[in-house]
């Protein structure tokens, strides 16, 4: 008879982290990750790392790399492809996602769980973004809700949100096949039903933005005994800063509005057409009321 050691075991080494890279980011990589043994030692899933070349292993995380530098698409997909045969899901992270206290292990296995159990393809573990009036709403909904997780509403602007997420691999290595930019890709819908998490799971920082430093980077990184002496990137200009000061306070008031709007004129992806009851159905066990 198997042990429950065993199986659970079994069940751990189908999931791992990636950090999606690239050799033209690699020095963020080393720099924000360079206290991962510690923050990720309570989580058992192997961890990887995929550059566009072959590199050392660093930090605890196994080297991976794209055969080629391409676009985003090709050198994603050949990181997934790179990764061993066991792999099934991928919990997929950006190089500038700074650790801001130990990730939970345990919370992770218990989604990796219901992700097996229920066989989903998509979990994001970032709760679904909302305008102040909207996350009252969201409040009541959390409360009355006996999902474990939120189903995505085929209409989310976002469908693929590209934050730190658990893909099931082969879902999202079809999804890389299909043309289109990184932004293109966010927007994609399909008729697989995508969840969130009510609560974020991993206390994450992004760093940098098109390219640069954000403001808050030295004093983050400081904390935990990191620093960016030694980088060559430059920061965020201060129109930069009260560009994105200005985005966020837009998005507090309005949140997707303009977004909807564009999607309600057939300016956006649109929601899957005919599909079925498997693809419309929630995780088992839960009310069968709109995510």
């Amino acid at each position: 008879m198997i042990s429950e050691e065993k199986v659970k075991s079994g069940e751990e080494s189908r999931f791992c982290v990636l950090v999606n890279s690239s050799d033209r980011a690699r020095d963020i990589f080393e720099i924000v990750f360079g206290k991962a043994e510690t923050m990720w030692r309570d989580c058992n899933w192997p961890r990887f790392v995929g550059f566009t070349s072959a590199l050392p292993d660093i930090y605890g995380f196994k080297s991976v790399a794209a055969p080629g530098s391409s676009d985003w698409r090709s050198e994603f997909a050949g990181q997934l492809d790179s990764l061993p045969s066991e792999i099934a899901y991928v919990l997929r992270l950006e190089e500038d996602a700074l650790s801001l206290a130990p990730v939970n292990g345990k919370k992770l296995q218990e989604i990796g769980d219901i992700m097996l159990r229920d066989d989903l393809s998509y979990v994001s573990l970032v709760p679904v973004s909302r305008s102040i009036v909207c996350r009252g709403v969201d409040f009541f909904r959390k409360k009355l809700s006996k999902r474990p997780l939120r189903p995505v509403s085929f209409s989310e602007p976002y469908y693929s949100s590209l934050v730190p997420a658990i893909w099931k691999r082969s879902y999202l290595r079809e999804l890389l096949r299909q043309p289109g930019s990184i932004w293109e890709f966010e927007f994609t819908v399909t008729g697989e039903r995508h969840y969130a998490v009510w609560d974020s799971v991993l206390e994450l920082e992004h760093l940098v933005s098109k390219g640069k430093w954000s403001w808050r980077a030295p004093r983050q990184l400081a904390r935990q005994g990191l620093s960016l002496a030694n980088s060559k990137r430059g920061f965020q200009t201060v129109r930069s800063r009260l560009r994105s000061m200005r985005e966020k306070l837009s998005f507090q008031l309005f949140g997707y509005l303009s977004l909807r709007i564009r999607r309600r004129l057939n300016l956006l992806p649109a929601m899957p057409k005919d599909l079925t009851g498997s693809q419309l159905g929630l995780i088992s066990g839960t009310d069968k009321t709109s995510g």
